[in-house]
């Protein structure tokens, strides 16, 4: 089957579109035809030698596809269904394998393919967030990357909080937020002047040390799933439960969520979608398609 295959880490140069051999089936797995894959800021540091990898690798990790075949201790009613896989060994290929573990969730019918694929390094990782700053005893929540996927996802996820949001966006993206903003039905929020720092938690999406560098002078929490050796701003790297990737597609479904999506390309273009990311600022997640 025909995959995205990352061979060395000199950038698009390293990709190489192959022929690998479907994973060996066993009665717990599931083979899933790959519709539709994110294509994460995750995927080009990998490709630019930032993230270790071993090579050759098959980018991805999160997809959406439909279920063709079930191993005999899985229900054969997941055939045909839709669902959202994280898959380890990569999901840029034509069909994954999924054992027990990783994970593979239903979609809901009203969820489309684009808003449920962007769950993954979006809805996913605001969520992780947004259980850190709810149980957090700060009142004030400083987020740098507001206007990131991640950014705006977890706006939406605090819009009944009882926190003060200060959203930190670069002064080229503030249109666009604001639009956003108005489309998510957001509140008006209001500068970072004058906190009461001890009152307030940075919460740290946009991986920029220039933005952190007065509130680590000033000792104010931080928190980040950008940066991850930097004193005084705590590393933020975890998962989330199956029962909570339901939930979050319940919230699509619901219409509680909408998930930026800047645009969708095929497979094939997949050097021209890296180079649009690499050189455009964030307007939504940019899409693979296999179909």
């Amino acid at each position: 089957m025909k995959a995205v295959i990352q061979r060395d880490t000199n950038g698009i140069k390293a990709l190489d579109f192959g022929e690998i051999e479907v994973e060996k089936f066993l009665p717990t797995s599931i083979l899933i035809k790959t519709s539709m894959v994110p294509l994460l800021p995750y995927d080009v540091m990998k490709l630019n030698g930032k993230i270790p990898v071993t090579l050759p690798h098959v980018l991805g990790y999160g997809a959406v596809g439909r279920v063709e075949k079930v191993g005999k201790f899985r229900s054969e009613k997941l055939i045909n269904q839709r669902v959202l896989v994280l898959n380890p060994s990569g999901t840029f290929k034509e069909r994954i394998t999924s054992h027990i573990p990783p994970l593979t969730i239903s979609i809901p019918d009203a969820v489309t393919d684009s808003q449920a694929v962007s769950v993954v390094g979006g809805l996913d990782k605001a969520f992780v967030l947004y259980k850190k700053i709810i149980k957090s005893s700060h009142q004030i929540i400083v987020i740098t990357g507001a206007n990131s996927v991640i950014g705006l996802a977890l706006l939406q996820l605090l819009k009944s909080s009882d926190k003060t949001i200060v959203p930190l966006i670069r002064e080229k993206s503030a249109n666009y937020f604001q639009k956003r903003c108005k489309d998510y039905q957001l509140p008006v929020y209001s500068g970072d002047e004058n906190l009461k720092l001890e009152a307030t938690l940075v919460v740290d999406i946009a991986g920029q040390e220039i933005l952190l560098k007065s509130y680590i002078e000033r000792g104010v929490d931080i928190i980040s799933i950008a940066q991850q050796n930097i004193l005084g701003v705590r590393f933020i790297s975890e998962g989330i439960f199956p029962g909570e990737y339901a939930k979050l597609l319940e919230l699509l479904k619901n219409g509680d969520i909408i998930l930026p999506i800047d645009r969708e390309f095929y497979y094939h273009e997949i050097k021209e979608a890296i180079n649009y990311q690499e050189n455009f600022p964030s307007r939504g997640r940019n899409l693979i398609s296999f179909v």
